[in-house]
């Protein structure tokens, strides 16, 4: 085993995960189930992507986001759920002229 110094803030974060897995499991979790969780789900975004939306979230109060992660979910969604509507969306047959 290893040990890794970690600051107040990211022991607040791992804490914060721990909480959500115990509750979405039921099940007593360790900061490695956290680590674990959040490097399967993560994803590299470009820093001028973030900064963009940071600078966006912070203009636009009024949205109601608090985190640049509730923005991109919001932001995905739909287009998830266009592209799902016409891949189930039968093709136009194309006449012969």
């Amino acid at each position: 085993m290893k040990m890794l110094k970690i600051s107040d803030e990211v022991h607040a974060r791992l804490t914060s995960v721990v909480g959500r897995l115990m509750a979405e499991t039921g099940k007593m979790k360790t900061y490695f189930d956290a680590i674990e969780a959040m490097l399967s789900s993560c994803m590299m975004l470009s820093p001028e992507l973030l900064d963009g939306v940071e600078r966006f979230i912070k203009k636009n109060l009024q949205l109601g986001y608090t985190t640049r992660g509730e923005f991109i979910q919001d932001a995905i969604r739909p287009r998830l759920t266009r592209l799902i509507a016409d891949e189930n969306t039968p093709e136009t047959p194309k006449h012969k002229s």
